[in-house]
């Protein structure tokens, strides 16, 4: 299930954007994916927030960093990721960074994992997901 949000005048979406490698390619294909996302739904003004050649083990990034001092100052209502591993491998951190940015009323958006682009809990939404993965890995392993 797709839904639309409303973009208002007065709020900012972010794309937060991260690759693992020094690929200006895959830089330049997530941001100008996430920018038609963003102005799907209602964002037609939105920033780039960069992580390039940075592991998604750990959220101490340069700009991911920016990224929360935004949110913290309530300079940000959305973040819009390509899916949401951008945010983590990690899912305790992922976990816990949701529950922070939503404390702080920040809408989490994902243009390739509807399963979070709803208005129900995100939580329990990414247990489901994490278990479902560990299922498949398993079933490879045995």
């Amino acid at each position: 299930m797709s839904i639309k949000i409303k973009a208002h005048e007065n709020m900012k979406a972010a794309l937060y954007i991260r690759v693992a490698s020094e690929d200006d390619i895959a830089v330049k294909w997530q941001e100008k994916m996430l920018r038609g996302f963003a102005e799907e739904q209602g964002f037609s003004d939105a920033e780039a927030y960069v992580d390039k050649g940075v592991s998604g083990i750990g959220l101490d990034r340069p700009a991911m960093n920016r990224l929360q001092d935004d949110i913290e100052a309530g300079l940000v209502s959305t973040v819009i990721v390509k899916d949401i591993s951008r945010i983590s491998r990690s899912f305790i951190e992922v976990t816990d960074w949701r529950k922070r940015v939503k404390l702080k009323g920040v809408e989490l958006l994902s243009a390739q994992d509807d399963l979070f682009n709803d208005t129900s809990d995100a939580i329990d939404k990414i247990t489901s997901l994490y278990f479902r993965c560990l299922e498949r890995h398993c079933e490879r392993v045995h």
